[in-house]
Formats: C-alpha cells, structure tokens, sequence
C-alpha cells in the first residue's frame, strides 16, 4: 500500500468510530413512550434557560446510553459493536470502495455536552460535544485510486483517538403519529477537531511486506490530524448521515409533551397508540 493511500485508512477508521449508528434501511421497530422515563429530563421550549436544560438531558442519558435502552431498542453505546460498515467514493482525485468488518469500539459512551444553542421555533439544535478518548479494532478492506496509484489493502486496524471536540447541529421538524408529535431529525452537520496525538496501526495481508507494512505505520502516526484534517468535510458528511439515525431511534419515540414541552402544543396523548412496532 502507497503512502498516499494513508489517507484514506484514516478517514475510514475516524469515520468508523464516530458513526457507528443504524443505517436508515436498519430502522429499528417504533414505539410510543406513554410516560416520563427515568432517562429524561423534560425541558420546556420558553424556558429562559432551555439551552442549559438540553444540555443536562443529554449528559444525563449518557449513563442510560452507554449499557443501552432496551425499551426504545438502543444497544450499547459502549462497548459499541459493528458487523459491517461501507464507504464509498466515486468521483474527483479519490475513489475508493472500503469495507469494515467485525469492528469494536470503545469509549464513545464518555461523550460529554459543554455547550448548547437553539433557535426551537425551528426546531435547530446546536450541542458542542466533547469525548475524551475513542479506540477502535476491526478488520479493514480498501480497494480503488488515490490520483494516479492504486490502492489495495486489506487486514487488521488499530485506532485511538484523543481529546476529541465536536459540534453537532440537529436540523429538526415536527411529525405527527398517532396522536403525538415528535420531532424527527432531517439534516445532521458535524464538525469535529482532534486535540491530542492519534495513533494507528494496520497489518495489511496483502502486500505482505513487514518493511513497507512498519513504514505505512510510522507515516500514519505521523501525520494522522493533519491528513484527517484534510478529509474532514467527506468524514463529517458521513459521520452526520449515519448520527441522525441513531438520533432518529429516540426521537420517533418519545413524544415532544414529554421531553421538549410546547405550552402552545394541544397534547392529544389520549388518542395514541403504545407500540407500533411492526408483527415479527
């Protein structure tokens, strides 16, 4: 594997890390929380210090979040398990078809929010975030071009990231069902910077050279930020897409009367259902 194609490793394996969520296609069945769980703190839209609330209920879940929500069908967030995980790209200098199986990712349940702004009448959510240490292992496939060289890699992967701080905005709408409303997550922007050193390591089985293979190490762990802070537009794009989901699995379920309270909102909660998971 050329050095140029370090970047992509990168990429992926930062990408892997932070949006190791449920594709839109792995939906999982929908219910309808009826009543105040122990995992919220509800928060009221004209409320003068609803950014400072929004904040609390999020680094509260944290806790719910990490061993997982079985009633809203959230697995752990910590361990985080991933059988499989695709990106692609086709167009410009780089195109690429990498592949992560068999993926553990540890530390993402010690996520913690610092800041919070909204504007709720349109229902955007901006949370700056904070994760101290991310690690992740898995197995990696990496085939396609980087400019003129080709690119195939294929075999083991270590990675840790360090002082991770992101901003997260939630572009959100309301959507009515079965009585209640909720809202549901439409756009996700991610913008993130690493503070502290990454460290990467791969074993690749192709090429089957230990020299190339300590060289491609060294360069990696060398220029990790900087090759990350290259790519971060593509990495955020796809940490966003797949982060909405995750939200989406909360969101859908638990009604806005109950955790993001509208005065002005008719609660109609008697006319829902509780479960609407489809018969399986």
């Amino acid at each position: 594997m050329r050095p140029r194609s370090s970047c992509l490793l990168v990429l992926m394996a930062l990408a892997s890390v932070n949006y190791a969520m449920p594709a839109a296609s792995e939906q999982k069945p929908l219910k309808i929380i009826k009543t105040l769980p122990e995992y919220i703190i509800p928060c009221t839209v004209d409320d003068p210090d609803v950014n400072n609330c929004i904040k609390n209920t999020f680094n509260h879940l944290r806790k719910y979040l990490q061993r997982g929500i079985p009633e809203l069908n959230m697995d752990p967030l910590d361990p985080l398990l991933m059988d499989q995980l695709l990106m692609e790209n086709g167009v410009g200098n780089v195109r690429v078809r990498a592949l992560f199986n068999n993926m553990t990712v540890l530390g993402a349940g010690n996520y913690s929010v610092i800041t919070v702004k909204s504007d709720l009448s349109r229902l955007r959510i901006d949370l700056g975030m904070r994760l101290p240490r991310i690690s992740a292992m898995g197995h990696y496939e990496v085939s396609g071009q980087v400019l003129l060289f080709p690119v195939k890699s294929r075999g083991d992967f270590w990675a840790t990231f360090n002082d991770i701080t992101a901003v997260i905005s939630l572009y959100g709408r309301d959507v009515a069902r079965s009585g209640e409303n909720f809202m549901q997550v439409d756009k996700l922007g991610v913008d993130f910077h690493l503070g502290g050193k990454s460290r990467f390591r791969i074993k690749d089985v192709v090429n089957g050279n230990t020299v190339i293979g300590e060289a491609m190490n060294h360069f990696l762990n060398e220029n990790a930020n900087e090759i990350i802070g290259e790519m971060k537009p593509a990495a955020g794009a796809s940490i966003g897409k797949h982060f909405k989901s995750f939200l989406n699995q909360a969101f859908l379920q638990i009604p806005r009367r109950i955790w993001l309270r509208d005065p002005k909102m008719v609660d109609s909660s008697s006319d829902s259902t509780e479960d609407e998971s489809s018969d399986n």
